[in-house]
């Protein structure tokens, strides 16, 4: 687990700033990024002490609960240095605002365990199927893309829920 971070101060201009401060390393670092076709391990340290990554997080989590507009801006002073990068980061950010939709138990199941913990998903098709059972679903698949997966410590998987008589009966985002 990492050093759990508080980043409840951070404005909306701070936090551009910091992404703007980004953009000359992530420069000298995109080639790194695009030939390994990952986020260097330095880049995302420095996105986890900056914050940038917890910016649309819920204050009593430590995030800066920023508006989603903030995802763009900060994608896009992001994207100057490093477009790869700047993917990367905002697939990651949003899923902490969209795990903030989540009801409290499942926030509370992730981040207080690691407020800092990084959410890939594979959300763009319900690739998965899953059935109903006692406390939620068990869900099974494959999906063929998950930007940040390397990098995450969860996922967000679409899927398709079947009742006992293979009827499509909900589709759900676990």
């Amino acid at each position: 687990m990492r050093e759990s971070r508080s980043f409840v101060d951070v404005s909306y201009d701070e936090a551009i700033r910091r992404a703007t401060a980004m953009v000359p390393v992530l420069r000298e670092r995109a080639a790194e990024a695009d030939r390994g076709r990952v986020v260097p391990p330095e880049t995302m340290e420095d996105l986890h002490r900056s914050g940038l990554l917890r910016a649309l997080q819920p204050k009593r989590w430590g995030g800066m609960e920023l508006d989603i507009v903030a995802t763009f801006d900060i994608g896009h002073e992001l994207a100057r240095g490093c477009a790869s990068t700047s993917w990367t980061a905002v697939n990651l950010l949003i899923h902490h605002w969209m795990l903030a939709l989540y009801e409290e138990k499942g926030q509370e199941w992730i981040w207080s365990q690691d407020p800092e913990a990084c959410i890939a998903s594979g959300v763009a098709a319900a690739q998965g199927q899953g059935r109903i059972v006692d406390g939620g679903f068990i869900i099974s698949g494959r999906w063929n893309f998950s930007s940040g997966v390397n990098v995450s410590d969860w996922n967000m998987l679409a899927a398709t829920i079947r009742d006992d008589n293979n009827r499509v009966v909900d589709h759900r985002l676990c």
